[in-house]
């Protein structure tokens, strides 16, 4: 997978990858607040001129998003930009917040949780089809 552009911002930094697929990882120690949520989401509008994204999440240590983070990524407004998410839960904490993420806050696109970057690559491939119909 190779990367062919890097947008370093202040909460995390958002990778292009080949293949419509986009890897924002959030830095570590870090509580993500909305107006976070949207420069990431600004970065990807931006490099991909409007053209959604398939994207995967990672999290560095002792990071999470304030609820009203999770709200603002889950909205019906950022699938202007999120064509589908893999969340890579790093451990058992982890894991919780992604499924409050997923039931609690509901985004309304494809997302799914996966133990490694190998297997939410994948899956995120598997839904290029979802990007070309945007």
């Amino acid at each position: 997978m190779e990367t062919m552009q890097l947008v370093e911002l202040e909460a995390c930094t958002v990778a292009f990858l080949d293949g419509d697929i986009v890897h924002t990882h959030f830095k570590d120690h870090h509580l993500v607040s909305p107006e976070e949520v949207q420069a990431m989401f600004d970065a990807i509008e931006a490099e991909r001129n409007g053209r959604k994204a398939l994207l995967m999440v990672t999290v560095g240590e002792n990071t999470t998003m304030s609820g009203e983070a999770r709200a603002h990524a889950s909205s019906e407004a950022s699938c202007r930009y999120i064509a589908a998410d893999a969340i890579v839960v790093r451990d058992f904490g982890h894991q919780l917040a992604a499924n409050v993420f997923v039931r609690h806050n509901k985004p309304h696109r494809p997302i799914q949780m996966f133990p490694d970057q190998e297997k939410a690559l994948a899956w995120l491939r598997e839904h290029r089809d979802l990007v070309e119909k945007a």
